[in-house]
Formats: structure tokens, sequence, C-alpha cells
């Protein structure tokens, strides 16, 4: 399996703090069935003063660990790009960083309040040349109250990313019934750790992959930590399916 958003760098951002939690995450995402982990660090967040040049340095130190360690993981290069005014300037100057240099990135919305012209400025983002995959939208409070804008950006052309551990109840009844509500409208297309630590916040997808064995099936499923992050990396067209409504056993019933 292919784990596609994982803060696993150390001292970057709210990940781990030093490179020796690094290599116990590295080891618990093998121990989980994980061959490949993207390395995705917040970029172009308030919160934290990431740069790219950062990034890009900690990323080698870490590859040379694994080596070293013998941890047999590979690691590629991303990040976990959030919406501001000059994202698309960044992609087109190649300042920002896609995963693995291809034409697909991670893309943080605002949790609390999207801006009022959020298609145009996707369709900016995208004139770019590249493809947004929506960070953990069942996260998102504007998004889980009107699944609509979640609908429309996925017909403009965006892809979707779902945290394994909303899939399993962590994040609370919301985000479960949600999360695993998009997967049965075929409204996901990747399920990944979103992994900060070794502890609360860990690698590993298992359990949610086994959920969404049954909700759509373990072909399906499989899909979505196997197949499609692997077209990622290697800059191929991600399969997409016809996606439906929300079900309504899963938008209402954590009322």
């Amino acid at each position: 399996m292919i784990d596609l958003h994982c803060h696993i760098l150390p001292g970057i951002d709210d990940g781990p703090h030093d490179l020796q939690e690094t290599l116990e995450m590295c080891r618990l995402s093998v121990a989980a069935g994980m061959t490949a982990v993207v390395a995705t660090p917040h970029l172009y967040h308030s919160m934290f003063a990431t740069t790219r040049e950062q990034i890009l340095e900690t990323h080698g130190v870490v590859r040379e660990a694994l080596v070293s360690a013998g941890i047999p993981l590979e690691l590629f290069l991303g990040a976990d790009l959030h919406l501001h005014p000059e994202l698309a300037g960044n992609l087109t100057r190649g300042e920002a960083l896609t995963l693995n240099g291809g034409q697909y990135f991670l893309l943080e919305l605002p949790s609390r309040l999207l801006p009022p012209n959020l298609e145009e400025i996707v369709e900016g983002l995208m004139d770019t040349g590249t493809i947004p995959i929506l960070t953990h939208p069942e996260r998102n409070e504007v998004i889980v109250r009107h699944e609509k804008i979640l609908l429309d950006l996925l017909a403009q052309g965006c892809l979707c990313q779902v945290t394994a551990m909303s899939v399993t109840g962590d994040f609370g009844k919301r985000c479960e019934g949600f999360s695993r509500g998009l997967i049965e409208a075929g409204a996901v297309h990747f399920i990944a750790s979103d992994a900060h630590s070794t502890g609360w916040r860990h690698p590993g997808v298992q359990e949610a992959l086994r959920v969404a064995e049954t909700l759509i099936g373990p072909a399906r499923a499989g899909r979505l930590v196997r197949e499609n992050p692997q077209a990622v990396l290697s800059n191929s067209p991600v399969a997409r399916e016809a996606v439906t409504v929300l079900p309504k056993n899963r938008r209402f019933w954590w009322f």
C-alpha cells in the first residue's frame, strides 16, 4: 500500500519532533503494510514557517537514515498545500511541492470559511496544469454542511482524499458518517493516514481499508490505497467513478 498524505518529516511542522520518531513512524508504516509513503508537511500554512528548501533538505536526511537503519520503505516528496492567494503563482513557478514532482498536489481548504469564488480559484489552480487532491473534506465544517460544494469541485476535476481515522470513527461520529458516505458515493479516490506521530495520529490505513471493503467491496476499496496512489506517483490518470449524492443514512445518521 501507499500512504499519500503523511506528516513524517522531523522538526518541520506538527509532525514528529526528531529523526528517531520519524524512523519509528516509518517502522509502523512498514508493519501496517506500506511499501511507500509520501512526506507531505504543511506548506503555506499560517501556523508554520515551513519552506520548500527546508522540506527538500529534511527529506534527503530521512531517506539516508532509512537506508542506514535498513527500513524497507520508499519515501517520496510532496507537501500539504494550504489555499492562499498566491498558490497558483507558486505552482506556475515550480515553488509549490507537488506529489513526487508530478501534476497532482494536496490541497487543504480553510475549514471554517470558504471563499465565495472557490470554483473560480480552483479553475485558476488547474490552469497551471495541475490537479488538486482535496484533503480530508470530511473534517471541513463547511463541506460537511454543504456537500454540493465538494461534489461541484469533483465535477470540476478535483480528486478527494479522506483520512483513515475519520473512516474508523476516531475523529467522531460526524466525520465517520460523512467519510463513509463519500466512499459509498464513489467520491473518494484515496484513503491516507495523515499521520503526525507514533501516538494517537499514527501511520496505517488497514482498519479503514477493512471498513471500505464492507462498503464498496475489496476491489474498489483496494484502489484507494494501491492503484490510485500509484497512479499519482507515476503521474498517470487516476481512475474516477460516477459520483452520486451521499446516501441519506450516511449524511444524517449522526443527528
